[in-house]
């Protein structure tokens, strides 16, 4: 198993020492406030996140779900019923009539 699988995966010995550290200095979720189990990177790795500690958080299940991949300040695109919203074209239509 590669070095960068295992950590990913949460079986390499230096991320549950990690953890560990994370849940004893946390204790709850950093979010709400709740028991917390879930250590997350606050900056994902996905988005160049890394493993250190200041980069890390305690979570709970809810909380860490919520957040999945992103920043807790970036907004979630809301939902749109479908056939409820028609995009009004202000534009200028490239076709206008230049006699005027």
């Amino acid at each position: 198993m590669s070095r960068k699988s295992a950590l990913s995966n949460g079986s390499s010995t230096r991320w549950r020492k990690l953890r560990e550290i994370v849940i004893r200095r946390d204790g709850v979720c950093q979010m709400c406030g709740m028991e917390g189990n879930h250590v997350d990177h606050i900056v994902p790795r996905k988005l160049g996140g890394n493993d250190s500690l200041s980069n890390l958080q305690l979570l709970c299940q809810q909380c860490n779900l919520r957040k999945g991949g992103r920043f807790f300040d970036e907004l979630k695109t809301p939902m749109t019923p479908l056939g409820s919203f028609y995009p009004k074209n202000d534009s200028i239509s490239h076709y206008q009539d230049d006699s005027e």
